[in-house]
């Protein structure tokens, strides 16, 4: 199992995620790569970054955040299109940043690297949280449709283009 310590590495997360690289299966059976991220891979996932988000991260704060927790991609034959960024302290994982390419959703990609990532970490957390911005509907429905439920709110919790946004809390319990 992953260190619990406050720097994770790649090595971390190739240790939380042990069957790494692994791979995903589309609705339609095009298979897509699930590998560990690195440093090297952090301007490509950036500009997936900056593609998916109205308000992204910074260059160095996700550069500090692929140091700093359990990193994972997707990719095609073409190249990385989207990935997670996962905390795992206690029995308790977090989904911090969840990324599929915008040109590439709608296809099931988001859907079945979350169902990959929820089965990868039944064994390793007894809870999933995540919050999402009470605006993304696609993605509401996405973690519901994986299980998810509604914990809370968290009011003005977002930059938004005028002003702040709510965020929902969501959570679900893993049986392993």
């Amino acid at each position: 199992m992953a260190s619990h310590s406050t720097l994770a590495t790649v090595t971390d997360s190739v240790m939380l995620f042990a069957d790494l690289p692994a791979q995903v299966t589309l609705p339609n059976g095009a298979l897509l790569e699930v590998s560990a991220l690195s440093q090297a891979d952090s301007e490509a996932l950036h500009a997936i970054e900056l593609a998916a988000h109205s308000h992204p991260m910074s260059a160095s704060l996700f550069e500090g955040n692929l140091q700093r927790y359990h990193a994972v991609g997707l990719k095609d034959q073409n190249g990385w299109i989207g990935f997670a960024l996962i905390s795992l302290v206690v029995g308790e994982a977090e989904l911090l940043d969840f990324v599929v390419a915008p040109q590439q959703q709608g296809r099931g990609i988001g859907s079945a690297f979350l169902l990959w990532l929820i089965d990868e970490l039944s064994d390793k957390a007894e809870r999933f949280y995540l919050e999402v911005r009470a605006s993304n509907e696609p993605a509401i429905q996405l973690y519901g449709n994986a299980g998810f439920v509604e914990m809370g709110i968290r009011e003005n919790y977002y930059p938004a283009k005028n002003g702040r946004e709510d965020a929902i809390l969501m959570a679900m319990e893993l049986l392993d």
